[in-house]
């Protein structure tokens, strides 16, 4: 289950003997493991029983507190964080353990790599929960923006709309624990207006440097290159870092790619652009910027952006304004297909 899922019913889970907190995202490992102990402890006015062991903790350290009696309340919760380690010296005992667990503790185990091949993953996913903590993939971009709703309502009291939320994304990237920030800081801006629209986030994200990067990539993927090329310099003379400048456009393109695919394989434009991620209202511009750059170069932009990504970071001399330019200029060619 990704953290996300669990988040938003973890109240409705059942609790389990045994949790897996798996992944690179410290935000989601936090919240996920504060959800754990809100389901395990649920309305507790004492203190909730809870002990932490780190990446050297010994496995019969863990047991006898697993298996120590809580003098208040019914259960005890004990984490290992980084247990990497632990889980590698001890993982026959901890398969065995998962036939017999303790009644009274629950055990968490936060770790980077979780395999869900191995045995002692399969006998988790019987008895217990797997909570997968990592980035979203990009073609899951609607669950991130549901959560962002979601999590704009219950913690922040405010309504977060659609536009408003795919802006975000594209502005901030997928980096959950900056976006819950950022959700955060506008709520306090709407105040008691108590909805963040797509001009609210244009105006305190970035102070539309989003809106920027799309003029860029909206005049170079329709032929206009003098125009994306005036606007590039006004970036970069603005202080833009060229290697933000690329991941920000490349969150773009590659949607632009994705509807393409999509699009070869004979789905609407506005079918393929709702499953790629692009906002509604860019729908006929997209068309406009596939019919420009023909299918050859929109199959071709992984590959495009990952050469000048290579290239910004030292596999050319050419400066890093120079490789943006020639990226604008090489969208804003005629099509030869």
């Amino acid at each position: 289950m990704h953290a996300l899922d669990w988040l938003r019913d973890a109240v409705r889970q059942p609790v389990r003997p045994l949790y897996a907190v798996f992944g690179s995202d410290h935000y989601l490992i936090r919240e996920s493991i504060g959800a754990i102990v809100r389901s395990a402890f649920p309305g507790a006015d004492d203190e909730p029983a809870i002990s932490r062991f780190g990446a050297q903790a010994k496995l019969a350290d863990v047991l006898d507190e697993l298996f120590t009696l809580p003098f208040f309340g019914k259960r005890r919760l004990v984490v290992v964080d980084e247990a990497d380690p632990f889980v590698t010296r001890y993982r026959k005992e901890l398969e065995a353990y998962t036939e017999k667990p303790s009644t009274t503790g629950l055990l968490v185990l936060q770790v980077k790599q979780w395999t869900a091949s191995t045995n002692l993953a399969k006998r988790v996913e019987k008895m217990g929960l797997a909570i997968e903590c990592n980035p979203l993939p990009e073609k899951q971009a609607a669950k991130l923006t549901s959560w962002l709703s979601q999590y704009a309502k219950s913690r922040c009291g405010v309504q977060l709309d659609s536009p408003a939320a795919n802006l975000l994304v594209e502005l901030v990237g997928p980096e959950i624990g900056i976006l819950a920030a950022e959700i955060e800081k506008l709520s306090v801006y709407v105040g008691e207006a108590k909805k963040i629209e797509r001009a609210d986030v244009s105006r305190m994200v970035g102070a539309g440097r989003v809106e920027t990067i799309w003029k860029v990539l909206d005049t170079a993927a329709i032929g206009q290159s003098g125009a994306a090329l005036e606007l590039l310099d006004d970036l970069l003379a603005s202080g833009e870092a060229p290697v933000g400048l690329l991941a920000a456009m490349s969150f773009s393109l590659l949607k632009i790619h994705h509807a393409g695919h999509l699009r070869r394989a004979r789905i609407p434009l506005e079918e393929a652009c709702r499953t790629a991620g692009i906002y509604p209202g860019a729908v006929a511009r997209t068309g406009e910027q596939h019919a420009h750059l023909g299918p050859r170069r929109v199959d071709s932009l992984p590959a495009t952006l990952l050469r000048a990504d290579l290239d910004l970071k030292g596999g050319s001399s050419a400066e890093p304004r120079v490789v943006l330019e020639r990226l604008v200029a090489a969208l804003s060619l005629p099509r030869s297909d």
